[in-house]
């Protein structure tokens, strides 16, 4: 027994060891990195910020489409996109949602499109004339409801479809409908998916909700050595179709401006100002055949006359003044 009793030195030198072993031990761990094998990324930072910018521009065509369709201006904006199982994302739905199950021709797999109940209702009650009030208390949707709801939801995916389609060409078309998100069995729940969600927010009663468009991953592995910088130069020369041209346009040309049309214009000193009475006769500067300026968002757009239109006061445009003229330039 007294053999195995270390000595001083013996013990100093054990210490030792063990401190260098920890030292390299405390060295190799800075080398490890975390990896999820349930749930791997397979997408690098580069390719998801390619698809982030994809998305926007979605969003854009998204929010010109709707707002264009429910004559209210709506502002629709990209608020994530990401990698997840379809279970996880089954199970972050509220129960009830919107959900439409969709085909996605020539791709084998089905996609899902979802959208806030409270939303639903919301644009419901615009398109029936409504300020765009939700409900209360949600209920399911009537058939004549789900048919106005329809007509949102492929407008939604028409801007999907066109945007996804430089990467990958499909054809979204709604094959089923749940309100329920436990009933959805069309992707397997380990399935990885990317789902794109979308904020929806307008002026007045409107309320503010969210759509989701979630696609299999399997759907995009094809595309997936397109994204990066290649795909977001492509998509930065990318000229203005036709059709969104066409779509522009009309938005424009249903905006509303305010116009005004100065009778006259007469100067008065402070005093007069102070002194003046209900019933009091002003003279203006203009004589009554003089022609009259009309501004259009604040600018000197028009020059003509004063006239009635039935039993409602008229005005009579007689030259539209160039851009950056005045009422001034009459010849």
């Amino acid at each position: 027994m007294p053999d195995e009793i270390l000595s001083a030195e013996e013990l100093d030198a054990l210490l030792a060891t063990v401190e260098e072993a920890g030292s390299g031990k405390r060295k190799r761990e800075k080398r490890i990195a975390e990896y999820d094998f349930v749930r791997p990324n397979k997408l690098s930072g580069e390719q998801l910020r390619s698809l982030q910018r994809l998305h926007e521009a979605i969003a854009q065509n998204i929010s010109m489409a709707l707002s264009s369709y429910m004559r209210v201006n709506l502002e629709i904006n990209i608020i994530s996109l990401g990698e997840l199982t379809f279970e996880v994302f089954r199970n972050s739905l509220p129960n009830p949602t919107v959900i439409n199950v969709l085909s996605i021709a020539p791709i084998q797999e089905r996609a899902v499109a979802t959208m806030d109940m409270k939303l639903a209702f919301s644009l419901i009650d615009r398109m029936l004339g409504g300020p765009g009030k939700p409900l209360d208390k949600l209920r399911a949707l009537t058939t004549i409801e789900q048919s106005l709801l329809d007509n949102v939801v492929r407008r939604f995916l028409e801007q999907v479809a066109t945007g996804w389609g430089e990467l990958l060409a499909f054809t979204p078309v709604v094959e089923a409908r749940e309100m329920d998100p436990q009933f959805v069995q069309v992707i397997p729940s380990s399935e990885m998916v990317l789902v794109a969600t979308f904020s929806v927010t307008a002026p007045g009663e409107i309320e503010a909700g969210e759509m989701c468009f979630c696609i299999p991953f399997i759907s995009l592995q094809s595309l997936v050595g397109r994204l990066g910088t290649q795909f977001r130069f492509a998509a930065m020369t990318r000229e203005q179709t036709p059709a969104q041209r066409q779509h522009l346009d009309r938005v424009i040309k249903q905006t509303t401006l305010d116009m005004r049309v100065v009778l006259g214009t007469s100067s008065l000193t402070i005093a007069e100002v102070m002194a003046l009475q209900s019933g009091d006769v002003l003279v203006l500067d203009q004589r009554s055949d003089s022609q009259m300026t009309g501004y259009i968002a604040g600018t000197e757009r028009v020059v003509g006359r004063p006239g009635r239109i039935g039993k409602h006061a008229g005005y009579l445009v007689e030259r539209v003044l160039p851009r950056g003229g005045t009422a001034s330039d009459r010849h």
